[in-house]
């Protein structure tokens, strides 16, 4: 709300002589336009037949809005049957666009775009709605959920587009302040990031995401309004189930994965459908119930599998490493204690160069074991090479005793 009072402020500040000087003298023969129109309000009480009753005494200011400028060209109030008319000569570039605005209750409503010479009855209407904090649940009209297919980082591209009406007669809109409630909210996949507001009716800058959430606070008028975001979501996220909170009259779901399928909520695959020259699934539901549960399921792509060979591979490489490493010490190990015995049977008088077999094996498995004692947490690869090597050397050294002479 504080937006549209600034926004309101900004349209009326500026006089319509002040843009009319402003802008580019009216080319020669510029056929003149007009818009007559009415400013209507709901009120079942004094309205007609249809519930509608004249605004009257209201300000309706007609705008322009150009590439070379844009601002208000002229305002008046409405008169007692809601009544206003503008007449003007256009000024400037010829693709610019009029459009004539009432600010109510804190929300500004327009015309469409004024391009006939003389626009007249429902192009010229104008409803204004009362407004209301107090939330209450939209009825989704339309649902539409697209499923890119795998990207180079093996994430999709999601993007949901939701065409919600209000169905009451008053303007739902959120409080200022830090503990407003959001008009319209929406669960999405808790892993969703890089969340953005798309195409629609609703400002970018209304919607807010948090995780497992996207939320709006732009006021919701009586009516039908569209809205979109997008978001990405690991490949391996799937299958995801969304939730049809209030339910929703047509629920569209494209999968750009041939394999793709959807289930819950009544689904049925329809014929597929071109977008931009890519192919989709289709899947279409009707009348979907709230609180309904519906599962996309799409097979895991090439990627991932290809991720695993690689980091297998690099694993494998780690151990044998890891292995040469350990035998490596290993043989160190040996050497050094061979060279003490050596030594101490260098002093002894002792002619032998190296210790007995069974010495050396022993002694490899001593270092064997306070290699393995060091490490902090080793992992299962790492214990599996231990053992493996301990009870090989064990053998060979069961062999080695064996084979001595008696008495030894």
């Amino acid at each position: 709300m504080r937006r549209l009072r600034v926004w309101r402020a900004a349209l009326l500040r500026c006089p319509a002589l002040v843009v009319a000087l402003a802008l580019p003298l009216a080319a020669a023969g510029a056929q003149q336009r007009a818009v007559e129109g009415r400013v209507l309000h709901p009120d079942r009480a004094n309205g007609d037949s249809t519930g509608m009753a004249p605004a009257s005494g209201v300000m309706v200011t007609l705008h322009r809005v150009g590439r070379d400028n844009a601002g208000p060209v002229d305002s008046m109030r409405t008169d007692a049957r809601g009544g206003y008319r503008f007449r003007w000569t256009p000024a400037g570039m010829a693709e610019a666009v009029y459009f004539a605005s009432v600010t109510w209750d804190g929300i500004a409503y327009f015309t469409a775009p004024l391009r006939d010479a003389d626009t007249r009855g429902d192009k010229a209407e104008i409803t204004v709605f009362d407004t209301t904090s107090r939330t209450f649940p939209l009825s989704v009209r339309g649902r539409h959920l697209i499923v890119g297919a795998s990207d180079s980082s093996d994430s999709r591209t999601v993007i949901e587009v939701f065409e919600l009406s209000n169905d009451s007669v008053r303007a739902l809109v959120s409080v200022d302040g830090d503990a407003a409630a959001p008009t319209w909210s929406v669960v999405v996949p808790q892993a969703a990031r890089d969340a953005r507001a798309t195409d629609g009716d609703v400002s970018p800058d209304a919607f807010a995401f948090s995780s497992g959430r996207v939320s709006v606070f732009a006021p919701i008028a009586p009516g039908l309004k569209q809205l979109s975001f997008s978001y990405r979501v690991p490949s391996s996220t799937f299958p995801v189930a969304f939730t049809a909170a209030n339910g929703a009259t047509v629920f569209e779901i494209l999968l750009e994965e041939p394999q793709g399928t959807v289930s819950g909520g009544g689904f049925t695959a329809v014929d597929p459908v071109q977008l931009e020259g890519r192919s989709f699934r289709r899947f279409l539901a009707q009348d979907v119930k709230p609180g309904e549960r519906v599962i996309v399921e799409l097979p895991q792509s090439r990627a991932p599998g290809r991720n695993l060979y690689i980091a297998g591979l690099l694993v494998a490489i780690g151990f044998l490493m890891l292995l040469m490493l350990m035998r490596a010490m290993q043989k160190r190990s040996s050497r050094s204690v061979t060279a003490t015995l050596d030594a101490h049977r260098g002093a002894s008088g002792s002619r032998a160069t190296a210790a007995p077999l069974h010495e050396r094996l022993a002694a490899e498995i001593a270092a064997l074991d306070a290699h393995y004692a060091r490490q902090q947490s080793p992992s299962d690869a790492v214990r599996v090479a231990y053992e493996g090597r301990r009870a090989e050397l064990v053998d060979a050294l069961k062999d080695a005793l064996a084979g001595m002479p008696a008495g030894r």
